[in-house]
């Protein structure tokens, strides 16, 4: 995506939005480049999988392999750990807030 033009990120995005509509909040998630594919079996994630590559590949868009990781029972994304456990807090996110120094009582 060519940053350098006006509101492309925004443009990219509702591209996406439209374009995965109707699996959106049922097994993808797609925030700007980073699509998330989420499944309760190994099963049900190739098959989302395949609608999501079917997709992608209708429409000419392409994936960059490096950036993607397939199969995961947990991973980072925007800053939360997502796992079969549910969704929490990246420790190291809250590392600085935990190690913040507190203030000397002025007095």
């Amino acid at each position: 995506m060519p940053f350098g033009l006006t509101n492309a990120p925004a443009t990219f995005q509702a591209l996406m939005n439209t374009i995965f509509q109707p699996l959106l909040r049922h097994c993808v998630l797609v925030f700007v480049d980073g699509i998330l594919i989420y499944s309760k079996t190994l099963e049900d994630h190739l098959h989302h999988l395949q609608q999501v590559f079917t997709i992608l590949k209708h429409h000419k868009l392409y994936l960059k392999k490096s950036k993607c990781s397939f199969a995961q029972s947990s991973l980072e994304y925007l800053g939360h750990i997502i796992s079969a456990q549910g969704v929490a807090t990246d420790p190291q996110k809250t590392q600085a807030i935990a190690t913040w120094p507190t203030p000397v009582d002025a007095k």
